[in-house]
């Protein structure tokens, strides 16, 4: 694994992405692009332990990767989300609180990632309000998502949480195990297989 400074098209990616979230200034732009670093991670490789802390965010180009939590007292590992392409990878607790993280972060496929340093973070923190502003505007919309999808597991069935995310389904389907995606979606691998066969055929 070789980690080089952020190539333009890169750059150019990723300030699409977070101006959906706030518009950002030329100096702004000049001084993340400086802090900022790529590089490339195989297949499987971890590169978050549970209970290790987090000294990178990353900003997923392409690939795929799962969290995984791992239960106290079985130690058994259980997938509860995935991050995809234009996704921020990061864990809570972990990146921004510096506590132990409770998960483990699992490439699922060869991928290219963005990645900046807590160090490099809290510098551009500390000398543009707006990183404050965007950072905390990505935290929501990622902690909405990730509160609604508790939700669905606790109070949908499993034919109404598999049609919601139907279409997410489809990029996984093929690209990791039927068990990470059961565990994902709070079901068996078995029930996952029904359903997928139930409404594969309807479209």
């Amino acid at each position: 694994m070789s980690i080089h400074p952020i190539s333009e098209n890169a750059f150019n990616e990723l300030i699409e992405v977070l101006e959906r979230f706030i518009k950002l200034n030329h100096k702004f732009k000049l001084e993340l692009k400086g802090v900022l670093f790529e590089t490339t991670y195989n297949k499987r490789v971890r590169i978050l332990s549970a209970k290790s802390q987090q000294d990178m965010a990353w900003f997923m180009l392409v690939g795929l990767s799962r969290e995984i939590r791992i239960h106290k007292e079985t130690f058994e590992e259980n997938t509860v989300w995935f991050w995809f392409a234009k996704d921020f990878i990061y864990t809570t607790p972990g990146f921004f609180s510096r506590e132990p993280s409770e998960s483990t972060v699992e490439v699922l496929e060869d991928s290219k990632v963005v990645l900046i340093s807590y160090e490099n973070w809290t510098i551009m923190k500390n000398t543009f309000p707006e990183m404050e502003i965007l950072t905390e505007k990505i935290r929501a919309e990622y902690d909405k998502m990730r509160s609604l999808h508790a939700d669905d597991i606790k109070n949908l069935s499993t034919d109404e949480r598999y049609l919601k995310l139907e279409k997410t389904l489809d990029i996984l389907f093929g690209r990791t195990q039927l068990r990470f995606i059961a565990e994902y979606l709070g079901m068996s691998p078995d029930t996952l297989g029904k359903l997928r066969k139930k409404y594969s055929g309807r479209r």
